[in-house]
């Protein structure tokens, strides 16, 4: 399966919980008792995995997070900040 193709979702969505104060998400994982800081973007990333119930590709969150004709351009930072996710226990990849 395609990088782009394959989905991510929010792993354990009962154990995280958010807020978002001026743009920035502040994200605590009960699991491991740590606390997340989250700029803007990947703020908006964050975001649209929550909102995506059954998961969303590289392209949808692509699309979700930047104006449409900037959303390519944006694909390598907004990979890059959903493996940082899924290091840190916040985004899991859909198995292929």
């Amino acid at each position: 399966m395609a990088p782009e193709a394959r989905r991510w979702r929010i792993a354990l969505p009962a154990a995280l919980t958010w807020r978002e104060w001026a743009g920035e998400f502040v994200v605590r994982d009960e699991r491991t008792g740590n606390t997340h800081l989250l700029d803007a973007r990947a703020g908006s990333v964050f975001a649209c995995l929550v909102a995506a119930k059954a998961g969303a590709s590289l392209s949808e969150i692509a699309v979700s997070v930047a104006d449409p004709s900037d959303a390519s351009d944006l694909t390598p930072a907004i990979e890059a900040i959903l493996i940082e996710f899924e290091r840190i226990g916040l985004a899991v990849r859909e198995p292929a």
